[in-house]
């Protein structure tokens, strides 16, 4: 099974005009894109979204698709991408993902389209929670070896404040250096957990966050290590532990990111 990122050159910005454009972007568009932008890793099935939207068949949604992506194409006059016999891969102009023809696809929103819907439809943090970590409310029983528990803050989980910190930091972990789009290649892009370096304790309901002088981007591995303990370790007491290992080398995200 092959996946498919191949580049399009359209950027954030652009995204964000083609979004807002009602003759590009329409309104049943809209209503997809939104779901998908929605939804875990932004990611979702045809018939996930046909379920959703109580369309009789996802095929509705097979013909809809390549209609915007037409319109996105006629609009940008950049390059879709193609097959191998030249044809043109209609749903890969807003999308990662699968090619439809094998019939276990699944639709994954382009990073630069993620940022252009954070812009334009905004964000709800009381449902955002970023992957592997967890507030105290979100479980009350754990099984074993199924996922390890990382308390966290509304102020780690802003999307905003989150897309602040990266757009300053970028994506490697302050701690151990860890590159996720370098190791893993595109799909990795923007893939981090971002640290609040203010202990809980701390933390009013009137502190305003400032994500440059309070947030760090931190891989998965460096964040369940800072929150080891109930008082979380300091991004430099960490670094320390990583100096004084027997392997320096770099090491692969261990805890969940997904």
């Amino acid at each position: 099974m092959r996946f498919y990122d191949d580049p399009v050159e359209i950027s954030a910005e652009v995204w964000a005009e083609l979004l807002t454009d009602s003759e590009v972007t329409r309104k049943d568009d809209l209503e997809v894109l939104k779901l998908i932008y929605e939804s875990r890793n932004h990611e979702m099935h045809a018939k996930e979204i046909a379920l959703k939207l109580n369309l009789s068949h996802h095929a509705t949604l097979n013909s809809q698709i390549p209609r915007f992506s037409k319109r996105v194409i006629a609009r940008t006059g950049v390059q879709p991408p193609t097959r191998e016999d030249g044809s043109i891969r209609w749903w890969h102009v807003p999308f990662w993902g699968y090619d439809k023809r094998n019939g276990t696809g699944s639709w994954i929103m382009r990073p630069e389209l993620v940022v252009a819907c954070e812009r334009v439809f905004g964000q709800d943090d009381s449902e955002l929670v970023y992957p592997g970590e967890m507030t105290v409310q979100d479980s009350t029983v754990l099984f074993e070896g199924a996922v390890s528990k990382i308390v966290v803050n509304r102020y780690e989980r802003d999307k905003k404040a989150r897309t602040e910190c990266i757009d300053h930091y970028g994506c490697r972990c302050a701690v151990c250096g860890f590159d996720f789009e370098k190791v893993y290649g595109p799909i990795g892009q923007n893939k981090i957990h971002v640290h609040h370096l203010i202990p809980l304790s701390e933390i009013r309901q009137e502190y305003k966050i400032d994500p440059v002088r309070d947030l760090r981007p931190v891989c998965p591995n460096c964040h369940l290590i800072i929150h080891s303990k109930r008082e979380p370790f300091t991004i430099d007491e960490v670094k320390e532990m990583i100096g004084s290992g027997s392997d320096p080398a770099p090491h692969l995200p261990l805890s969940p990111l997904l």
